[in-house]
């Protein structure tokens, strides 16, 4: 909540205290707030998922249809945010199907995508410096989004490094 206050105010050009009075936005500032919170508070979360495990060989470049060129981290993580979930339960073919449509290219196998999201949930299980974002069951291929921060930057957050 303090997030979204502080940046209210860097929006709106607020330094002093308001006495009571109150500091609506219009839409596109509420969008801008949304915006810059996401990139505050869930992008090193992000970036640490999308750079996955450390590679032993180079990852193959895959298409979007924005014209962006990711590797298999990244195109997860874009379908995952096309999804725009909340606290939820992903099946593995809703996951399967967003990559499908983000992907320029016929989307990876499911053995590759439940690889990608156990790599994901156990560099999620490591960071210290919060709780688990994500958590996925590899006998239901299932994937739970755990974490309301990481949930909010999947929706508002820029995808783009």
């Amino acid at each position: 909540m303090q997030e979204f206050c502080r940046e209210i105010c860097r929006v709106r050009g607020i330094t002093t205290s308001f006495n009571g009075e109150t500091a609506d936005t219009d839409a596109e500032g509420t969008n801008r707030v949304f915006v810059e919170t996401a990139e505050t508070i869930g992008r090193p979360i992000f970036e640490k998922l999308a750079r996955g495990p450390r590679q032993r060989s180079d990852r193959i470049p895959r298409q979007l249809k924005n014209g962006s060129e990711v590797d298999i981290y990244g195109l997860v993580l874009h379908g995952l945010a096309f999804l725009k979930p909340g606290l939820v339960t992903i099946e593995y073919e809703e996951m399967r199907a967003a990559i499908r449509e983000v992907s320029a290219q016929s989307p990876p196998q499911l053995q590759e995508v439940a690889r990608v999201l156990k790599h994901m949930s156990d560099i999620a299980a490591t960071d210290q410096s919060s709780t688990p974002v994500i958590d996925f069951d590899e006998e239901d291929k299932l994937l739970h989004v755990t974490d309301p921060f990481f949930a909010f930057y999947l929706r508002w957050g820029s995808l783009n490094s």
